[in-house]
């Protein structure tokens, strides 16, 4: 891929990094938050479920049986064969049958002002529960804050215990109460439930990191997929550019290249020949050979234009074969007339190589018209220096000049010029 692309995946890879950390923080604290609400709501439950039994136990149970003078309700009903547990109790008991301490899942109730008998195990046990006392009102009636218990992390959730009606004349009444005073909605306590994150948190986390393998995943496909888009766009770019480079390549040799022969044209001759010179790039000593065919006018009129076309690609195709190698420039410079560049080329080579060219196009042949033969007029210039200001116009002008003279001398021949700065 291209710079610019190495760097716009760099900075996707950075941001899906900073993303994915981002994403992981954001998940744990959802998970944190999911989990406590998960617990609170837990506690809530719960809480009710206790305060629903205790009030049951007392409206239901209680109030029924102290008609009866022989069943006593009373805190300490253990000892006594026809007594049951006072509503406290029963909650208070019923907190610790559902407790499980070794799991961190705590639920007890307790009091700001226990019975005489109940001061150790029924008042605030902790600062949490101190504080609770504290905060609960009849505004305020929950309180809930995270501790930590056994190095784990748990809730500690508090709600607030108002008087009932039911509950009222014992409490104000009985001797071992330390308030005489109670009415109904006064807060006479609390429900402490402990609930540790961890365990509640169990399926909560298998939950939070699918979605986050999921969001992991479909970032890393999502990656990829621009990945490939951007490697695919610039495999078609590159394509695209390679297309753009061979059709501007063709198009150069179009506007190079004369379209009957398949020979330069006379554009490319002009910047051949100046480049040549100018860059002084030419292996000297450079010949200059113009030729021309011979009456071509009547062989078009005789034979039509495509007989013509077909002479000429012949023509052209012979001198070809006549030529050295490709660095021998050969051009169409005009309808019949053609000019060819030959560097570090000798006299006697020179003169081998035009004869070839005579010679090769007395023998073209076209096919329907063995009738017709061809010759062509040929002047031609040798440089052995390019002197400064010298132009490839002027030897050509040179050559032109001696192609005149052959013409001018019966045709079907060559005549050769040395080019000088005097007879430019």
């Amino acid at each position: 891929m291209s710079t610019s692309q190495n760097k716009v995946m760099s900075y996707f890879a950075l941001f899906f990094i900073l993303m994915a950390v981002i994403s992981l923080i954001a998940i744990q604290k959802l998970e944190y938050s999911a989990s406590r609400a998960l617990a609170s709501r837990t506690a809530e439950v719960l809480a009710s479920v206790i305060n629903q039994a205790r009030v049951s136990y007392s409206v239901n149970a209680v109030a029924k049986i102290r008609s009866h003078s022989d069943i006593h309700v009373q805190a300490n009903y253990h000892n006594h064969a026809l007594a049951i547990p006072n509503p406290a109790t029963f909650a208070i008991e019923l907190g610790q049958a559902i407790s499980k301490p070794q799991e961190g899942f705590i639920l007890s109730t307790y009091s700001k002002y226990p019975f005489s008998e109940r001061t150790i195990l029924a008042g605030p046990q902790d600062p949490f529960q101190h504080d609770a006392l504290e905060q609960l009102s009849a505004e305020r009636t929950v309180f809930e804050r995270v501790e930590s218990l056994n190095g784990l992390p748990v809730l500690r959730h508090a709600e607030a215990i108002f008087m009932e009606a039911s509950c009222i004349a014992c409490h104000n009444n009985h001797k071992s109460s330390p308030k005489t005073d109670w009415e109904i909605g006064d807060i006479r306590g609390a429900i402490d439930i402990t609930i540790p994150l961890a365990a509640n948190t169990d399926g909560v986390a298998i939950t939070v990191n699918y979605a986050y393998i999921m969001f992991i995943s479909f970032s890393m496909i999502g990656l990829f997929c621009m990945f490939f888009t951007l490697k695919r766009s610039n495999n078609l770019t590159k394509e695209l550019e390679n297309k753009v480079e061979k059709r501007t390549f063709l198009l150069n040799e179009m506007a190079r290249t004369d379209v009957l022969t398949k020979i330069a044209n006379r554009r490319y001759f002009d910047e051949f020949s100046k480049e040549m010179i100018n860059d002084a790039g030419a292996v000297l000593p450079v010949a200059v050979i113009i030729y021309d065919l011979d009456y071509f006018k009547i062989v078009n009129d005789s034979y039509g234009h495509d007989v013509g076309d077909e002479c000429l690609v012949a023509v052209v195709n012979a001198v070809s074969m006549a030529l050295r190698q490709k660095s021998d420039f050969h051009a169409r410079i005009g309808g019949e007339e053609f000019a060819i560049i030959l560097q570090n080329i000798s006299t006697e080579e020179l003169e081998k190589i035009i004869v070839r060219i005579l010679d090769n196009i007395r023998l073209v042949k076209i096919p329907n018209e063995k009738s017709l033969t061809l010759t062509c007029s040929i002047g031609s210039s040798l440089v052995s220096q390019f002197v400064k200001g010298v132009t490839i116009s002027q030897v050509l002008k040179v050559a032109d000049q001696a192609l005149y003279q052959a013409k001018s001398q019966g045709r079907d021949r060559w005549v050769h010029k040395g080019f000088s700065v005097d007879n430019d």
